[in-house]
């Protein structure tokens, strides 16, 4: 009987012997040290094997880029404890940082049923990253399926009844014509898939397929109603940290049911990644633009047929463009990116007014104030300048375009989310024809199939 109290106070010095260097690893840990924790660890190899010793140095490990040492820990620690989800977390983050991408998959995708929202969001995380480095080495595909209801100032881009600033006086766009400012309500649908196909280590083919259609609520607006099919493909190399794309992109636009636009492009990209924080990237593109003439009415009531002659716009579209993406290390995940464009438009149908040089700048960012939010604004600012005239006599016609946009979305689960967006247009010109404001809301919703 008097040998317990002593056999008592032997067990509770070794129990505290054994959780000094586990605190010391956790206090590490907690400070950001963790070179220095892991170290601290590798300085008491007597405690390898205890449970609490090797949940911290485990951690420890994996953070201070030695995943191999880390994983065999957490693995010994959940051997006793399989049921700690903390544990069954780092193990998986530790398989894929040692690039076992199945085994990582498994163990996150076991945590999803009974997440929390920010335990999912970075579930779905890495459980992306996954899928994006799978596609590096076998066929990959993914599918989305959208609807939406909106709200529209000037579905066409119009301007407001009376004489036209910059033309001769006479030069009027009456009320009821489709020319006039029109506002209205409308629907969306969209729906897409897209998929990669290695060839062999950092060489795919890539391709992906899209259509869209918007419908207009007033009977009157169906002359602007849009249906638009595009079809892409090419060829991705990855070396190192460049990523180099060369791809062919073919997209036709109908409005009010009728053939209106057929776009041919051809791109090319390369992008570098600097580090963790910064990626730079340079696209140049050509595209040819062929315009259909197509059958439509000069007032809304559609009693005043014409032929408009839209061919007369075909061009040659040639682009470049630089763009730097920047994230941030914070709780909301914030990225910014900046990119600035050149190009110029050369009619194909001995049109100089018709050709024009263009430039802008664009700025946005986006960011995850809460778990599955996300939060994307951007400006942009664009200048065009045609090549002659707009007609005889008159000046010839500059543009600028300044617009705004912000979106909410909230990720339902991993395959539903809910979007809501706000755009805003402002078009200045010398030519009244082409002065614009057009402000539009919508909320869409949207299943990826991964």
């Amino acid at each position: 009987m008097r040998r317990a109290p002593i056999e008592a106070a032997l067990l509770s010095l070794a129990t505290a012997a054994a959780a000094a260097p586990a605190d010391d690893i956790k206090a590490l840990l907690e400070q950001g040290r963790d070179r220095q924790a892991y170290e601290a660890g590798r300085a008491a190899p007597q405690q390898l094997g205890d449970p609490l010793f090797d949940f911290y140095f485990g951690i420890a490990a994996l953070n201070a880029g030695v995943p191999g040492e880390g994983v065999l820990a957490l693995e010994r620690y959940l051997l006793r404890f399989p049921d700690n989800r903390a544990a069954q977390f780092q193990l998986a983050r530790g398989y894929f940082i040692l690039g076992e991408d199945l085994r990582a998959r498994d163990e996150f995708q076991a945590l999803v049923a009974g997440a929390k929202p920010e335990e999912l969001e970075s579930i779905n995380r890495f459980l992306d990253a996954i899928r994006a480095r799978e596609s590096r080495y076998k066929p990959t595909a993914t599918a989305f399926a959208e609807v939406g209801v909106g709200w529209d100032s000037n579905i066409n881009s119009g301007v407001a009844s009376g004489q036209i600033a910059g033309l001769p006086d006479g030069f009027v766009v009456s009320p009821g014509q489709t020319s006039e400012k029109q506002r209205d309500s409308f629907r969306s649908v969209a729906a897409g898939v897209q998929g990669t196909y290695p060839l062999r280590p950092g060489l795919a083919l890539y391709g992906g397929a899209t259509v869209a259609a918007r419908a207009h609520s007033k009977n009157t607006s169906d002359v602007f109603d849009q249906e638009t099919f595009a079809v892409q493909g090419g060829l991705s190399y990855l070396q190192g940290r460049s990523l180099y794309r060369l791809g062919l992109d073919l997209t036709t636009l109908n409005v009010d049911h009728q053939h209106y636009l057929d776009v041919t492009t051809v791109a090319g990209e390369w992008q570098y990644q600097a580090d963790q924080f910064n990626r730079f990237s340079m696209a140049g593109q050509w595209s040819r633009q062929a315009y259909k003439s197509v059958d439509s009415f000069l007032d809304l009531d559609k009693t005043t047929p014409v032929a408009a002659a839209a061919d007369v716009r075909s061009s040659g579209l040639a682009s470049v463009t630089g763009s730097w993406n920047r994230t941030f290390e914070h709780d909301w995940n914030p990225a910014l990116n900046i990119s600035l464009n050149l190009a110029q438009e050369k009619n194909r149908r001995d049109r100089p007014d018709l050709s024009r040089n263009l430039w802008g700048l664009r700025i946005g960012g986006t960011s995850q104030p809460a778990p599955r939010w996300t939060l994307a604004a951007g400006l942009g600012w664009q200048a065009s300048r045609y090549g002659a005239e707009f007609a005889a006599g008159l000046e010839t016609r500059r543009d600028q375009l300044a617009s705004a946009d912000v979106s909410l979305a909230y990720a339902v689960d991993r395959n539903w989310s809910v979007r809501t967006e706000y755009q805003h247009n402002e078009q200045r010109s010398n030519i009244g024809l082409y002065r614009y404001t057009r402000d539009a809301v919508a909320l869409k919703l949207r299943y990826d199939m991964n």
